[in-house]
């Protein structure tokens, strides 16, 4: 455990110096290499193979499609999609948000651009239909990470790929946690916000309704019709996740140059790239650029917690604490949504996965079921106070202070929290659809 005490002290002062995640992570697993007397040589050869990974082409190629569809302004015919089925319902406005934040955040797999994205098209919405403005932003702050846990998802690849999982079953493992809370987000608004509206009183015409309903899938068809490709590829075994990716870039490209030509504009005959195409292509290629050196590095973490035996350390020492699989797996969730509070999802997930996860499984918890655990758990951890990054993105957007939002942020938090310990003492929450997968 000395050994572990260093790596962390190291990290967590390069991290305080504002020294990047990346290297800090790297620094403190290559000092404390050396201070276990390991051999410093085989880290270059473990940071090779982080990269050296068919899966991780996937990663980049996710990032860039989902910049794409974001420019290509899919919030609002998405947005369009979801009231044309429940606009007549009461607390509809609210409904819609957090419909829309799911299908929106499962496409860009950010809640970031989620937040910032709907929030901005969402709360004057909100606002108009007589929406508290503090509880507008709550309930898009909270929304924010749900698309996170519809796939597709960077972090269920990274974890995939450090844990040496199938990405399908990571992908698959957090879709009932999600609808889950999608559900739940929708009842608490009703009774926040729906059951204190009047009923409307337009005569209810099924002819209409369903032409409706048509009309707006027509208008969002090509947004709706990226997740379908993905997922209908992937699983009737026409391509794997990596290239699901490339085929994701290809439509993204196709809807933006094609069918709602957001990149580029016609001079003369031939189209020309507009100033927007080429700063988003290097966001895109920035962003890429910090998960492969997260990779690396948490690979390089990865060789030295092997070396210095962390999780057979750390195992024997939870097992003095507890022998309890149901203790053990409540202290878990109480640490990663400390760690959540304070770091991003995906360098959590390469820091603390290699060394959680065969403890986990010296408990008798299945790896997917594990999964399901830590992702849910650090995407709460980003709606936890005090430092609750998606709730700062929100009421930046709106305007407002986070000490604004938190009374009516708290009912979604229980609920949060509730799906949480469903899907932890549950396990078939999490594995049923995995189970299904072959």
């Amino acid at each position: 455990m000395m050994y572990l005490g260093i790596f962390l002290l190291v990290f967590l002062i390069l991290a305080f110096v504002k020294v990047p995640v990346p290297f800090a992570m790297g620094i403190g697993a290559i000092v404390t290499m050396v201070m276990a007397g390991g051999a410093i040589e085989a880290i270059p050869q473990s940071m090779f193979r982080a990269l050296n990974v068919f899966t991780f082409l996937a990663i980049p190629a996710f990032i860039f499609a989902g910049d794409l569809m974001t420019a290509a302004g899919i919030s609002a015919a998405i947005m369009r999609f979801a009231k044309s089925f429940i606009a007549r319902v009461r607390g509809a406005e609210g409904a819609v948000t957090v419909i829309t934040c799911a299908l929106f955040g499962a496409i860009t797999g950010s809640s970031m651009a989620t937040i910032t994205g709907i929030g901005g098209m969402m709360l004057p919405e909100l606002e108009k239909a007589g929406y508290d403005k503090k509880y507008a932003t709550a309930l898009v702050s909270t929304c924010g990470f749900l698309g996170i846990l519809i796939p597709p998802s960077i972090p269920g690849i990274l974890y995939a790929m450090m844990a040496g999982e199938n990405v399908m079953k990571v992908w698959l493992c957090t879709v009932g946690p999600g609808i889950l809370l999608i559900g739940l987000y929708i009842v608490i608004n009703y009774f926040r916000v729906g059951i204190h509206e009047e009923k409307t009183r337009e005569p209810f015409h099924p002819g209409e309704y369903v032409l409706n309903i048509a009309r707006k899938t027509g208008g969002s068809l090509d947004a709706l019709l990226m997740p379908f490709i993905i997922f209908y590829g992937i699983y009737g075994g026409i391509f794997t996740p990596t290239e699901a990716g490339a085929v994701a870039v290809v439509y993204g490209l196709l809807i933006g140059w094609v069918i709602k030509p957001a990149f580029f504009k016609a001079r003369g005959k031939a189209y020309k790239p507009t100033k927007k195409f080429g700063p988003m292509v290097v966001d895109s290629a920035v962003t890429s650029s910090t998960i492969a050196m997260l990779s690396v590095f948490a690979i390089v973490a990865g060789t030295m917690i092997t070396y210095t035996r962390i999780p057979d350390m750390l195992t024997e020492a939870m097992f003095m604490i507890t022998s309890s699989k149901v203790v053990f797996l409540l202290l878990i969730n109480i640490m990663l949504i400390i760690v959540g509070m304070f770091m991003e999802t995906n360098s959590s997930i390469l820091l603390f996965g290699p060394i959680l996860i065969p403890v986990a499984i010296s408990y008798g918890v299945d790896p997917i079921h594990f999964a399901g655990i830590m992702l849910l758990n650090l995407e709460i951890g980003m709606i936890t106070p005090p430092f609750a990054a998606n709730l700062f993105v929100g009421c930046r957007v709106a305007g407002l202070n986070m000490n604004d939002i938190l009374k009516d942020m708290l009912p979604f938090f229980a609920a949060c929290i509730g799906v949480l310990l469903l899907t932890t003492y549950v396990p078939s929450i999490a594995t049923w659809l995995p189970s299904l997968v072959g």
